[in-house]
């Protein structure tokens, strides 16, 4: 039977419940509740919007926004995400383990410091592919709380790390990584050169190789060697004349107290 205003509207008239009777009110499998996402920056309409359906995705959103502007730069469109409390525990029991395991000196253990347990994260998209291909790979399904900003378009590149001069210089189509580290004056005496990263204004991360080539707005990372326990030649001459000199001297009390 079902229920409207308190009686029924179909089966038999005049129907009571008896105790322990069980009465369930269903969810309608369509309903949710209101989830807003927020656009900014080089789109006609900023804003917040709703997400009307479920597995509404960046291309809808975009179209509800009315689109980029002239100067937007779609490859650069990031996306901040809200982390779910699922998401935080999963988070905070690896950076439990990586600490258990950093106590216990493991050679294995996690870096720490690389680990972030915030409430805010980024997701790397690709806007112009979702827009191109709406309900592809790349249009991903948006959530309660996202944060879609697109940039305006950056001719610029920036060298950062382990180089003789960090740098930011204008972008050249077809230029390597090779190309804008010489602009900054090469590789440092301390520089992991195989380890050369580029972060895209998206969001992504990709290690510097023939696939992954610089873009507009882009920063490329040169890291720096680990320094262990090796002296350097410095050091070892110092420690050299030291040593010499406190021989001299054990020399010069022995012969005194003959």
């Amino acid at each position: 039977m079902s229920l409207k205003d308190g009686f029924v509207v179909d089966g038999e008239p005049g129907f009571h419940l008896m105790p322990f009777d069980e009465v369930y009110v269903r969810k309608s499998p369509g309903y949710t509740t209101q989830q807003n996402v927020k656009v900014e920056g080089e789109i006609l309409f900023e804003g917040t919007y709703t997400l009307s359906k479920k597995g509404e995705r960046l291309s809808d959103i975009i179209k509800k926004a009315g689109g980029l502007t002239k100067t937007a730069y779609a490859q650069g469109a990031r996306l901040m995400r809200k982390r779910t409390e699922e998401e935080r525990m999963r988070d905070e029991n690896l950076l439990k383990m990586a600490m258990r395991q950093k106590g216990s000196n493991s050679k294995d253990s996690l870096d720490i410091s690389k680990l972030e347990v915030s409430s805010i994260y980024s997701v790397g998209i690709e806007l112009d592919k979702a827009i191109s291909n709406p309900g592809g790979d790349a249009d991903i399904v948006l959530r309660e709380g996202d944060r879609i900003i697109v940039p305006e378009y950056t001719s610029t590149v920036k060298i950062n790390g382990e180089v003789m001069y960090p740098n930011t210089v204008s972008f050249k189509k077809g230029e390597s990584t090779s190309y804008y580290i010489n602009q900054a004056g090469g590789y440092g005496s301390n520089a992991k050169k195989k380890s050369t990263y580029i972060i895209y204004m998206n969001g992504n991360v990709a290690k510097a190789d023939r696939k992954h080539k610089p873009t507009p707005g882009c920063e490329i990372v040169v890291p720096s060697r680990i320094r262990g326990n090796k002296l350097s030649m410095t050091e070892i001459l110092s420690i050299g004349t030291g040593t010499a000199s406190i021989a001299t001297m054990l020399a010069t009390f022995a012969n005194l107290i003959k």
